[in-house]
């Protein structure tokens, strides 16, 4: 099945940094399919749509993308795995779809690092004014202030 896509040099720069990221930048040049005449390029990996479909599953991180592009090869190396054996020659396949939940997770891993390292973090602050925590259920003054009134409400 061919994964149809605008060739590398022509895309997007999310999809740039999708294929590059998960190394699927080898294409053939093909003959549109009908409908989509920017089509001209087959993929080895995904398709661009498979690539976009991935990178908003990945809430537009290319690194949660790439993840979960690994998961969706992982799943289909698990169903073709096998072990054949005859003679002098043996394959086995079966630890393929490990490999690559493998490498999956180590995308996940490096997009919660990059999260973590963001500058979008939550931060309490102080507002300026001088009031204590008063105890639940006790009788409060008005603003709660100790002693005199920082407030402004005396």
């Amino acid at each position: 099945m061919p994964n149809y896509g605008i060739p590398f040099e022509t895309t997007t720069d999310e999809l740039r940094a999708f294929r590059a990221t998960v190394g699927d930048t080898n294409y053939e040049t093909v003959t549109p399919p009908m409908g989509h005449p920017e089509w001209t390029a087959d993929y080895v990996m995904f398709s661009d749509l498979e690539a976009e479909a991935f990178i908003a599953q990945g809430e537009n991180s290319v690194l949660r993308a790439a993840g979960w592009a690994y998961y969706a090869l992982a799943a289909q190396a698990a169903l073709k795995g096998a072990s054949v054996k005859d003679y002098d020659l043996a394959v086995d396949t079966r630890t393929r779809a490990a490999d690559l939940r493998l490498i999956a997770q180590n995308f996940f891993d490096q997009a919660d690092a990059e999260d973590a390292g963001s500058e979008d973090a939550f931060i309490i602050v102080p507002t300026g004014k001088q009031c204590e925590p008063w105890p639940e259920l006790a009788p409060r003054p008005v603003c709660g202030c100790r002693g005199a009134c920082f407030c402004g409400r005396s």
